[in-house]
């Protein structure tokens, strides 16, 4: 759902932290105080909107010094480089566990249609023929049956 909210700054008369009931007023209260808000109050203002927070740090950053934005930047790009690095990581890891699990599935039913073979006494040719399994691994299945 979305909702617009007018707002009068200056008729809003909460100076205070403890007085903010809603997102509404936490809202209201950075943009009105935003300067002047302490650590302290910051930290329970986060507790319970976390978004507001993240609106102060972007605020702050305008203080910064061009050294030390350039530093953030570089920071944030390389945290991104490697959250892609690692999201890759992830994706191929994912291909080669499918290709793996696809591979157990094919050999599983060979070894399925083996042993159905082997119990309606098909020959072992025939069913190395038919599965692609070697004599050893069918001879195998049949002692285990």
């Amino acid at each position: 759902m979305l909702e617009f909210v007018f707002i009068e700054l200056p008729k809003f008369a909460k100076n205070k932290v403890e007085q903010l009931e809603s997102i509404v007023e936490r809202w209201c209260f950075f943009f009105k105080y935003a300067e002047e808000t302490t650590e302290e109050d910051l930290k329970e203002i986060a507790e319970k909107a976390p978004i507001i927070k993240l609106a102060y740090d972007e605020l702050d950053k305008f203080r910064w010094n061009e050294k030390d934005l350039v530093a953030y930047e570089e920071r944030i790009m390389d945290l991104r480089k490697e959250e892609a690095i690692l999201e890759h990581r992830l994706d191929l890891a994912e291909e080669k566990g499918k290709k793996i699990g696809k591979e157990e599935g094919k050999i599983e039913g060979k070894i399925e249609v083996a042993k159905a073979m082997l119990a309606n006494n098909v020959d072992v040719n025939t069913i190395v023929k038919f599965t692609g399994l070697s004599i050893s691994e069918i001879e195998e299945l049949s002692g285990n049956l």
